[in-house]
């Protein structure tokens, strides 16, 4: 089985002044830039045959033992060569953390549904709720963080072992990902709590064995006011890169028990401002205006890594001008994203892009090969393939012949098999994955 890519979501480290020649803290030498400062509010509209040779619709089977509910558009799906998994809301049984997703369902490639993956309760075996999934790359079994614990099964659903975790690693917006070599990566968010060795390793009896010095710090006066979640990650074949969820630039790769910096984002004017800790080991803390948090500067919401691209998606400055986009359903409530930006960053060019909407508001990689829903990458399986996930019932409420006909398609062939699974498909159905891949 090839090397298994990882959804997450992703991240960023260290604050940099020089922004021509980027030298983290620490570090000597030059790293490439994702410039978003100098294209801040200019948006782009980019096409999906520039970037993908084919897109692949696979309908997830729909029974009573495998039902998605309500289908939040991240962090939800990962794929390897021969399955789908898919993280669901929908509860089936006492729920001990509401607010967490509860079950993991596993779909063949074609769609067809084969099994769970562990089970809700208390009992050896059990998780009280999923906060995280994310899948072995060194053998088929996945990991179930639910918070408190670990949990390995393997792809049948079989219960493997578990492992404890660092009681620092206590908070819905703490991460701990498998890193390789029996060892965990570890991360915390910013409070007045939890300070100084934010980032770490940890082994499967819960035992940090290195950490890694933070240098920066957040205005705790306002740490209410901005998202200080922890870090993000994402794989791009073997490779781990970490990435903090908001506030920090950096991009790190996991080497050899080091972190490796390996580009930074730039978002100039727009980066919030961060202190550092002095030679002397005194916090040198910079004011944020409480009103002004969270309007006046970027943040990271994820990072997809491909070894082609980085597509990425932000929360936005308030103050921006934003592609104005349809409402949508996000964790059951219908609100705007305005608020989200997606950009494409080209590894090999250096090139960076904002992406606009197209004819009917929607945000990301214009579909002009089948002609269905505009692409926003939402996890790399490896292979050159991008994976999306369309909501069954926005499939037969939006994509009508009126619709259509404002759309290029340049693949009739496909277009026609997306007509055709319209036809069939019911609103009330389990969502539909994309599968596009990269040329």
């Amino acid at each position: 089985m090839k090397k298994i890519a990882l959804l997450i979501i992703i991240v960023t480290f260290t604050g940099c002044s020089d922004r021509k020649t980027v030298k983290p803290a620490g570090i000597t030498g030059e790293y490439p830039v994702i410039d978003v400062g100098s294209i801040a509010g200019k948006y782009q509209r980019v096409y999906c045959s520039d970037y993908f040779s084919s897109i692949e619709l696979i309908p997830l089977e729909t029974n009573d033992n495998c039902l998605i509910g309500t289908v939040r558009l991240e962090n939800i799906v990962f794929v390897n060569d021969s399955l789908i998994f898919f993280i669901s809301d929908h509860a089936t049984g006492n729920v001990t953390y509401s607010w967490m997703p509860r079950d993991l369902f596993v779909f063949d490639r074609s769609g067809k549904f084969l099994n769970k993956i562990g089970r809700l309760g208390q009992g050896p075996g059990e998780f009280k709720g999923i906060q995280y999934v994310y899948l072995n790359p060194e053998k088929p079994t996945v990991f179930v963080d639910d918070q408190l614990c670990l949990f390995e099964y393997d792809f049948s659903g079989k219960f493997v072992r578990s492992f404890p975790k660092p009681n620092v690693l206590s908070i819905l917006k703490d991460l701990s990902i498998y890193a390789g070599n029996n060892l965990f990566f570890g991360s915390v968010g910013y409070n007045s709590f939890k300070r100084g060795n934010n980032y770490f390793l940890f082994d499967r009896t819960g035992e940090i064995v290195k950490n890694f010095p933070d240098r920066y710090f957040l205005d705790t006066d306002v740490q209410g006011n901005i998202r200080i979640a922890a870090s993000m990650s994402f794989r791009i074949d073997e490779h781990l890169y970490i990435k903090d969820r908001g506030i920090n630039d950096t991009v790190y790769l996991i080497e050899n028990l080091n972190l490796k910096p390996v580009c930074v984002f730039d978002f100039g004017k727009y980066t919030y401002p961060l202190g550092e800790m002095n030679e002397e080991g005194q916090r040198q803390i910079k004011f944020v205006d409480p009103s002004d948090a969270s309007r006046r500067y970027f943040e990271n919401r994820y990072i997809i890594g491909t070894p082609k691209y980085f597509f990425y998606s932000l929360f936005a400055p308030r103050s921006l001008p934003a592609p104005k986009s349809r409402f949508e359903m996000i964790a059951g409530n219908l609100i705007t994203n305005d608020h989200f930006i997606y950009g494409i960053y080209d590894l090999a060019k250096h090139t960076n892009v904002l992406l606009d909407t197209d004819h009917h508001q929607q945000k990301g990689i214009i579909n002009d090969i089948n002609g269905g829903f505009s692409i926003i990458p939402r996890y790399y399986a490896g292979n050159d393939e991008i994976i999306d996930i369309w909501r069954a019932e926005d499939m037969k409420e939006m994509l009508t012949d009126e619709y259509f006909a404002k759309q290029t398609i340049k693949d009739k062939q496909v277009h026609q098999k997306l007509k055709a699974l319209l036809e069939i498909l019911k609103e009330d159905d389990n969502p539909v994955i994309v599968v596009a891949k990269l040329k």
